[in-house]
Formats: structure tokens, sequence, C-alpha cells
């Protein structure tokens, strides 16, 4: 749609902040883990989603640069974390909160195994599924829909589609909005399925590499998951044999080598000779 949403990290850590508040201060630990879980993911939808809209409505209503807004959010969503972790959600005043009861943890796909031998000595959680599902719903929307013409039509040329009559204002606002409340949904996840509790620096700078693998895959969901399993493959790969930063160079390698390629695909360096 031509937005570029650089708050992904602090639209994370808020989804993860809303799914904390369920698990350990708004609903009761003996809630069904079904029920539990879906609050959640809803709340941390919402979470991502609202932080999302701030810079949207910035960029709808005012025109200001999106990806400055997005940018500078980060930063805001890092204290507003870290206020509450080490302050009313603190376990003794270290920075982490209490842990989530066993009903809030998403279940490992090794849980699973008895029905699906295949999953047997897995130990990713289910929130694997949900990405999974997320990507295959917003290629469909995204490739099926009226909005998802919309969205690719506003990308390509504001001005047409506004005189085409489509609502630049409306379309940004839901984009924004999408965009953060998967970013929540990522944080959600995070905090259910791996750490179980809310804490300072549980995400490496997740939202960031998101950036990166969206624009290998060139803003195709479907290709994204193939890139982020790449991905993934690279970063715990380059840890085992070298800690010291190997994975995030050959990261921003890779992110150098695919930008100036296109750079070099879309503009033709010729040289002439001036008598």
């Amino acid at each position: 749609m031509g937005l570029w949403n650089i708050g992904a990290e602090g639209q994370l850590l808020l989804g993860a902040f809303m799914a904390t508040g369920v698990a350990l201060h708004w609903l009761p630990p003996e809630t069904p883990r079904p029920l539990m879980l879906t609050a959640m993911a809803l709340a941390g939808f919402a979470g991502g989603a609202l932080w999302a809209l701030v810079p949207g409505f910035l960029k709808a209503r005012l025109n200001v640069n999106e990806i400055i807004t997005t940018l500078m959010l980060n930063y805001v969503a890092v204290f507003w974390n870290n206020y509450f972790i080490y302050g009313p959600w603190s376990l003794r005043g270290f920075g982490l909160t209490a842990q989530f009861p066993k009903s809030a943890w998403l279940p490992r796909l090794a849980d699973y195994a008895r029905a699906v031998p295949a999953f047997r000595g897995l130990t990713a959680h289910a929130g694997i599924l949900m990405g999974l599902a997320c990507a295959l719903v917003l290629w469909v929307v995204w490739r099926r829909s009226k909005w998802g013409f919309e969205v690719r039509v506003i990308g390509d040329n504001p001005n047409a589609a506004r005189y085409a009559g489509m609502n630049l204002t409306r379309n940004i606002l839901v984009a924004m909005a999408l965009s953060g409340g998967l970013a929540g949904l990522a944080g959600m996840s995070e905090v259910a399925g791996v750490v179980h509790r809310l804490q300072e620096r549980f995400s490496p700078g997740y939202g960031f590499t998101a950036i990166i693998i969206a624009w290998l895959a060139k803003l195709n969901p479907l290709a994204i998951v193939l890139v982020a399993y790449l991905f993934g493959g690279l970063l715990v790969g380059g840890d085992e044999i070298q800690p010291a930063g190997i994975a995030q160079m050959l990261q921003g390698t890779i992110l150098f080598v695919v930008v100036g390629g296109e750079m070099l695909l879309q503009y033709r360096l010729r040289l002439e000779r001036h008598l």
C-alpha cells in the first residue's frame, strides 16, 4: 500500500503486554485453556492494532511520515512495558512478571504426538500454526478480496485510487491496524508459548527482522513463510557457530545484496562518452 510500518517491534511489545494482562489480572487462573488463549490472542491483536492506529491516524489525517512515528513509538512501548514489569506487575522487583498459569500456555506440538506422530520430538509451540493461518488468510484477502484490490491500487497510484472513489483515509487506518494487530498477535504468541511471562528484552528484535523478511519476500504473505523459515535457520545456526554476531552480519549482507539488486533491476547504469 506504500505504507512503511517500522513499529512492529513496539506493537509486538504492546500485544505481549495486553496478553499478559489477560493471563495474570483480567481472567482467573482456572479459566479453561481454549477461552484463556482466545482472550489473550484477541487482547494481543487489539494492543498491537491500537498502537499502530496512532501513526495511522497521523498519516491519514495530517500526512505525518509514518516511518518516523512508528519508529519512535517503539521506544515508548519499551518504556511502557518496563514501567509495569519493574513496577505494578513486577515479581519481587525483578524485571519480569509472575509466571502465567498453565491455562495461559500455548501447547507444544509434541503434546499432540499421539494424534499426529510427525509432531513427536518437536519443541515448537502452537503459535507457529497461528502464523501459518494468518499468512494464508492474508494472502486470500490480499489477492481475492475487493479490499485487497484497493490496497494494491492505492500502493501503485494513490491519485488514481482517490479519483476512482477509494477512501484513502479508511484504508490507511485499516491497513495500519491490521499490520499492528498481527505484530501484537506475535507478541502474545511469544509470551504464551516461550517465556510464559512478560519480561524485559523477551524479543531480540523480531519486529525489525520481520521488516527484512517481508522485503525479501516481495511482500507476498505465502513467500514470507518460506523466507521466515530460512531466516530462522540462519539465526539459530549462526548463534551455534559464532555467538558474536555472525548471524546479524549475514542478515545485513543479504538485505544489502537484495536491495542493491532491486536498484540495478529498476535502473540501468550506462556509461557515456562525451567528446
